[in-house]
C-alpha cells in the first residue's frame, strides 16, 4: 500500500499480486487519509469478488459433468412389497401359464 500527498488530497494505491494471473491494483484519492484507505479497500474487494465470480463461471462452462443428484426422501418413502407378497404374486402368474 502506497500513500502519497498531492496538495490537500491523499492518494492511496494498493497492489495485490496473486500466485497466478495479473496483479490487481486499486487507487483512491480523498482529503482524509483513512477515508482514502477505506475507499481503496472497497475497490479492491469489488475487484477480487469480480475475479472470483469470473473464475467460478469459467469452471461452470468447462464442460465437466455435474455431480449426480442426491437421492431424495420421496423415493425412500416409497413402500416396498414384502418378500412373501412378491413370491405370491409371481407364483400366481407362473402357475396360471
Amino acid at each position: 500500500m502506497i500513500l502519497t500527498t498531492q496538495g490537500d488530497d491523499k492518494q492511496v494505491e494498493m497492489i495485490a499480486v496473486p500466485r497466478r494471473g495479473e496483479s490487481i491494483v486499486g487507487h483512491a484519492t480523498h482529503e482524509d487519509p483513512m477515508a482514502a484507505v477505506d475507499l481503496v479497500l472497497d475497490k479492491m474487494s469489488q475487484q477480487l469478488r469480480k475475479l472470483k465470480e469470473k473464475k467460478q463461471d469459467k469452471r461452470k462452462r468447462s464442460g465437466r459433468a455435474p455431480a449426480p443428484p442426491l437421492p431424495s426422501d420421496e423415493v425412500q418413502d416409497e413402500q416396498l412389497d414384502s418378500y412373501q407378497e412378491v413370491v405370491d404374486e409371481y407364483s400366481e402368474r407362473f402357475d396360471s401359464e
